[in-house]
């Protein structure tokens, strides 16, 4: 890489770094995850980078390695010392989480603390199209299951895929509050491990505690390193781990009533097994597109909502100059422009407002991360499997 490139490429690290250091004590686990795909990035450059670039590349992959396993390593210990029953909506225990009669539990619902979200469609901007789906297919079913039951609507599996921090996330904790099921977060760090027969186990536990706990929401983050094409991969252990998988979402749709549902979310859907794509595993598959002018507006008032912030915002022009920003590329530039606010009241003593300089500010030291390139594979990719479900 010349100098240039070196930098570019620093840059672009370092501000990722930026992202996951703000949310670690929100989302220790979406943090872990950022930290991974940042040494992922490096390991991949170091291809094309001379003997001493490698080095200074890799040092700081080892630093950034260092921070995730610290972050897994805390959370383990606050999930070890606590002996709270595990709350949900109205303060109510989950009703199996205390039964002992439970041998061989493999403890994985409970340890992902199942938690009913009070996010809400209405707290998501813009996405109509998307939300009337979900209504129309999964939520309108636990509004009235005996008329679900009698048209054969037992369970839906949702598949939501699109552009990084489009909302996906945001989307699986809504349909949690709306329909009132408990929902757990599965990362590939948490169920991955390349001891002989462990991911495999660690797969059929997760599908035995699902059918335990019950109702519930079993949401899987970036789904395609858990069910990548077989065709791509050569680890014996993800060989074996993808047909488990499969069997045991064939498993859980004979066995299912409509009380669990999966979730996945994925930005690279075409990584995803060929297999996992059959509508008899994902039923519904869902692009989560990038937020359009009106939306990026509605995104802005959001996250500035609860900030000291200057009146006279045109969240109008903001929309407009941010073409190209996911909804977690403009929370970012909100906590960078409150930054700057934060750092003038500082220096000048007096409390200064987040104003359109600021934000504007912000937006030029940041890069928008959905490119034309990007959408163009999502078409490819929803002209191939989402018209024939």
């Amino acid at each position: 890489m010349n100098l240039q490139e070196q930098k570019e490429f620093f840059l672009t690290i370092q501000s990722t770094l930026e992202k996951a250091a703000s949310i670690e004590e929100a989302n220790p686990r979406e943090a872990a995850e950022l930290y991974l795909q940042i040494s992922r990035k490096i390991l991949d450059k170091t291809q094309v980078m001379t003997t001493d670039e490698k080095k200074k590349f890799m040092k700081i992959a080892e630093s950034v390695l260092d921070k995730r396993d610290n972050i897994i390593k805390l959370s383990k210990e606050r999930n070890e010392r606590s002996n709270e029953n595990l709350m949900v909506k109205n303060n109510r225990p989950h009703p199996d989480l205390n039964n002992t009669d439970m041998e061989g539990s493999s403890q994985f619902i409970k340890d992902l603390h199942p938690t009913i979200y009070e996010t809400t469609f209405k707290d998501i901007a813009g996405l109509d199209e998307v939300k009337d789906t979900i209504i129309r297919q999964v939520i309108k079913a636990r509004e009235r299951p005996d008329l679900a039951i009698k048209y054969g609507i037992t369970g839906r599996n949702i598949l939501l895929f699109g552009p990084p921090g489009t909302g996906k996330t945001s989307i699986a904790q809504a349909i949690s509050n709306e329909i009132s099921f408990p929902m757990v977060t599965v990362t590939p760090s948490y169920i991955l491990d390349n001891k002989f027969g462990a991911f495999e186990k660690n797969i059929r536990s997760l599908f035995e505690d699902a059918l335990r706990y019950a109702p519930i929401i079993i949401f899987f983050d970036e789904f395609e390193a858990l069910a990548p094409r077989r065709t791509s991969i050569n680890s014996s252990y993800m060989k074996r781990g993808v047909p488990e998988m499969l069997r045991q979402m064939t498993d859980l749709r004979k066995k299912n009533d409509g009380r669990v549902i999966l979730i996945g979310a994925t930005n690279n859907p075409w990584d995803l097994d060929e297999a996992i794509l059959n509508p008899d595993r994902f039923d519904t598959r869902i692009f989560i597109p990038p937020p359009d002018v009106k939306s990026r507006s509605q995104i802005f008032k959001i996250f500035l909502r609860e900030l000291s912030k200057d009146e006279n915002i045109d969240y109008g022009e903001l929309g407009k100059i941010s073409e190209g920003f996911s909804a977690a590329d403009i929370k970012y530039v909100c906590r960078t422009a409150a930054e700057y606010a934060f750092s003038n009241a500082i220096d000048s003593g007096m409390e200064s407002p987040i104003t359109s300089e600021n934000i504007k500010l912000a937006l030029k030291s940041s890069h928008p991360s959905i490119t034309e390139d990007q959408m163009k594979k999502y078409f490819v990719f929803m002209e191939k499997y989402v018209k024939k479900v």
